[in-house]
């Protein structure tokens, strides 16, 4: 788990996302999974064994431990997880967004690497092997596992198939063309990498499942609960691709499927969908300075519920309203000591002199 966050990290900061963003798809989706995965098995144990017993200690690990965690109910619950990274996003700007489905195709490129490393826990576990083994000549690994009595079906030890094996390799392949098809220079449209994932490990996984002899069954000895989830999957991952293409046929526009990346126009289908194309609108380091200088500044005193703005038009505008006020009292002042010397003026002529005469003489 933790080198698949690493990964996704380097990953997500390689394409241009936000620097938190597989942090928060950690944080939301992990718990989710674990959830999920909880639920997915108790669920379908009750359905294929009505008289199994859970208690709630048992439930959430006190009794027992966890075992029993299911990868389909883990996948349900992280994708619930990664709709509340989606909606914490609202507030940022268009270009800082991430999709859902860009989260499923960073995301799911990584699981399935989760996945690999996972099935090697079965084989120290001695558990999620296929059926047995007789003949001496194929007792080898990897096709075929040793099993200690004590984890055997048969109570006895012996070798099975050794189908945790089968399904870490299928799934090792897959990473090597996920990793390709996600950071190499051909690029595809948003979801390619998410419904490849879809049909690659459906399809691995609805065959490798009709060898194990621990599976949950839906009807019992005629079908198993994984099997029917991976013949979805695969279908839903087919159906993602096609629609795909009828939709950029009808558009008239060429298909976005392994085009070098410096060739990307909106001659593409779903091109002005992508991280590609959204990163073109995001501003220079230098554009978001001058923009943060530019903008407005406030400060922390408030006058009936309402910031003062510093910095800004309304500052220059309270300025200027100062200036003009001080202009003007200091011309009243300059009008009234003016008209009180000129009546101090008249007054001095209009005193009259010892003799009772003005000093005005004829």
């Amino acid at each position: 788990m933790v080198l698949c966050i690493i990964l996704a990290y380097f990953m997500a900061k390689r394409r241009g996302y936000y620097s938190d963003l597989v942090f928060d798809i950690a944080i939301c989706c992990i718990p989710c999974a674990i959830v999920g995965a909880r639920l997915y098995y108790i669920i379908f144990d009750v359905i294929a064994n009505p008289d199994a017993h859970w208690s709630f200690k048992k439930i959430i690990g006190l009794e027992g431990g966890l075992a029993g965690l299911a990868i389909y109910g883990g996948l349900i619950g992280a994708c619930l997880g990664a709709l509340i990274v989606v909606a914490m996003q609202k507030k940022k700007p268009t270009y800082d967004r991430v999709t859902f489905i860009q989260m499923a195709d960073l995301c799911f490129t990584v699981i399935i690497l989760g996945q690999v490393i996972g099935r090697w826990g079965n084989f120290v576990n001695q558990e999620a092997y296929g059926n047995a083994v007789t003949d001496p000549s194929l007792q080898w690994f990897p096709y075929a596992v040793k099993i200690d009595a004590a984890h055997s079906i048969t109570g006895k030890e012996g070798w099975f198939q050794a189908t945790f094996f089968y399904e870490s390799f299928w799934n090792l392949i897959g990473f090597g063309l996920l990793m390709l098809f996600y950071n190499g220079n051909r690029k595809s449209f948003d979801g390619f990498t998410f419904s490849f994932y879809c049909i690659w490990y459906g399809c691995g996984r609805f065959f490798i499942e009709g060898l194990r002899t621990d599976s949950l069954w839906l009807v019992p000895g005629v079908i198993r609960v994984s099997q029917v989830v991976s013949a979805l999957i695969f279908l839903f991952g087919v159906a993602y691709v096609v629609t795909y293409i009828c939709r950029a046929r009808a558009s008239g526009k060429k298909l976005l499927l392994f085009v070098p990346e410096e060739k990307l126009s909106d001659e593409y289908y779903g091109y002005e969908k992508t991280e590609f194309y959204l990163r073109t609108l995001k501003p220079s380091p230098e554009e978001a300075k001058k923009e943060e200088d530019d903008g407005p500044q406030f400060d922390e005193v408030s006058d009936d519920d309402r910031y003062w703005e510093v910095g800004g038009a309304a500052d220059d505008d309270f300025e200027d309203e100062v200036k003009t006020s001080e202009n003007e009292a200091e011309a009243s002042l300059t009008e009234n000591a003016e008209a009180a010397s000129g009546a101090d003026s008249e007054s001095a002529k209009n005193i009259p002199d010892e003799n009772g005469d003005n000093d005005e003489r004829e």
